[in-house]
């Protein structure tokens, strides 16, 4: 059988013009939807007669699905977080080399790599596994301490004039994820933007909306959750939803 796993460390230079920093909204990273993935990731652990795990243990990993269908693996930097959830990471690990029905993105009728990620519980996708599962029913999205309002105004305040100052134009795209202690990790701009003094000005003002998180939950049980806000040239900003490939 042809395998279609492969583990790669993805630096930023990786991210090249084949490769998506998400899925197209209405798509996914698994043919038939998130419920078949999640279906097969049961049969997967089911036929495989893998050991379930403490019901403490949970992983989000992140993945690139390529133009090819293969899936690779991100690196995960957070050692401790792996060392706590060791089970659900190898069991994690175990799934992405077992299942082989990974779906690229799609733009205008081309196939491009695509990065997501999806929320791993092993007790939900074994002893309580239920048909039609799907992670995201039972996700609390991580909240800005002070709410959405106070976040639009705290975002404007050190973000805007940034912007204006450095005279930034076009579309751009900040990202970053709430860890599950509620702290800013792993944050970016993209397409990336070749000023260092901007970068420098960019992450402190990125401190001042620091450990001001409420952090996602899943069941109870605090998870990473990626972050995205896209903004025009006009400096406006909208909030997705993160949970959409889950």
């Amino acid at each position: 059988m042809k395998k279609n796993y492969l583990f790669l460390l993805l630096l930023p230079n990786l991210f090249y013009s084949q490769t998506l920093d998400e899925y197209p909204k209405g798509q996914t990273f698994y043919k038939d939807g998130i419920v078949n993935f999640y279906k097969e990731a049961h049969e997967f652990l089911v036929k495989t007669n893998a050991k379930e795990c403490d019901s403490k243990e949970i992983y989000v990993p992140r993945i690139l699905v390529t133009a090819e269908a293969k899936v690779k693996v991100v690196q995960d930097n957070d050692t401790l977080n792996i060392s706590k959830n060791k089970c659900a990471y190898n069991l994690a690990m175990s799934i992405l080399k077992g299942l082989h029905n990974w779906s690229p993105a799609e733009v205008k009728g081309g196939k491009f790599g695509a990065i997501t990620d999806f929320v791993f519980y092993p007790k939900d996708l074994m002893s309580n596994y239920n048909e039609n599962y799907k992670a995201s029913d039972y996700i609390t999205n991580a909240k800005y301490s002070k709410g959405k309002t106070q976040f639009d105004k705290d975002f404007h305040d050190n973000f805007m004039a940034l912007f204006q100052d450095y005279h930034i134009n076009g579309d751009i795209n900040i990202e970053f994820y709430i860890n599950e202690i509620g702290e800013i990790i792993n944050a970016r701009i993209y397409p990336q933007i070749d000023n260092k003094d901007f970068n420098k000005d960019f992450f402190r003002a990125l401190k001042r909306i620091n450990k001001k998180w409420v952090p996602a939950l899943y069941s109870n049980l605090p998870i990473k959750q990626r972050m995205a806000f896209p903004l025009n040239f006009s400096i406006n900003f909208n909030s997705p939803n993160p949970n959409d490939n889950y």
